[in-house]
């Protein structure tokens, strides 16, 4: 394990630049892609976004939330930005649409976008080697990536539910609302599957490449010019190094 270590360690720190870069670039690209999502269902673009006092709603809530059971899930739940639609056919005019951007999700996406630039440097790291790429490793990283995507979504949706919720997405697919009211309370259990498989894909890219051959007996052959003159029919045999 400790081998394990040392090399995403060392992969990481040759390839920091492109880590960094998929990081930032994943998690930029994907909300922005939430958001295209969403003027494409609907067919509107926003037309308000609204800032929260992040850091002072939290000081809020640290003063008058006595217990931390009620305090964490609160902080955690709390909005930095928000992004919509406002239909004003209906009085001061009511949000249909909206993304969300809360700093609690945020980590989780960012987590997400630095184990995709982690599986990127340890397959150029292989690339590197002359080793070949790592189908199930890549297929796992791709797998996880979508579980976490998924679940990770803050969208709001009138008819489907006034609070973030990852179900959006689901229905805005064609989920019927009910369904998708089903599936909600599995998403922490979709989520961490989701990392599980990145985890997968990260140990399996950083396996030693020496190990994960079958083991054998390894003939070691005499070089032709240290062979007597008697060559292939010569009485002595080629030496055999067994396991």
């Amino acid at each position: 394990m400790t081998g394990i270590r040392t090399r995403i360690s060392d992969a990481i720190s040759r390839h920091w630049r492109g880590v960094l870069a998929i990081t930032v670039g994943f998690t930029v690209f994907y909300y922005i892609a939430l958001l295209l999502s969403m003027v494409y269902r609907f067919g509107n673009w926003p037309n308000y976004m609204t800032g929260y006092n992040w850091f002072g709603n939290v000081a809020t809530i640290i003063k008058s939330t006595p217990s931390w059971s009620d305090m964490i899930p609160i902080i955690l739940e709390e909005w930095l930005l928000e992004i919509g639609y406002m239909n004003m056919s209906f009085g001061h005019g009511i949000s249909e649409w909206s993304l969300e951007l809360i700093p609690s999700r945020m980590v989780v996406t960012i987590l997400m976008a630095f184990m995709v630039g982690t599986v990127w440097a340890l397959q150029k790291e292989r690339t590197r080697a002359c080793q070949r790429l790592d189908a199930p490793a890549l297929a796992a990283s791709g797998l996880g990536t979508g579980l976490v995507a998924l679940t990770g979504a803050t969208m709001t949706w009138v008819v489907c539910c006034a609070t973030p919720s990852w179900i959006v997405g689901l229905s805005m697919l064609g989920m019927s609302v009910s369904m998708a009211n089903w599936l909600q309370p599995f998403g922490t259990w979709i989520a961490l599957g989701g990392f599980a498989a990145l985890t997968f894909a990260i140990l399996m890219l950083a396996r030693d490449p020496k190990t994960s051959g079958s083991s054998g007996s390894t003939t070691v052959r005499t070089p032709t010019s240290l062979m007597p003159a008697g060559g292939a029919n010569s009485s002595h045999a080629p030496l055999t190094a067994g396991h």
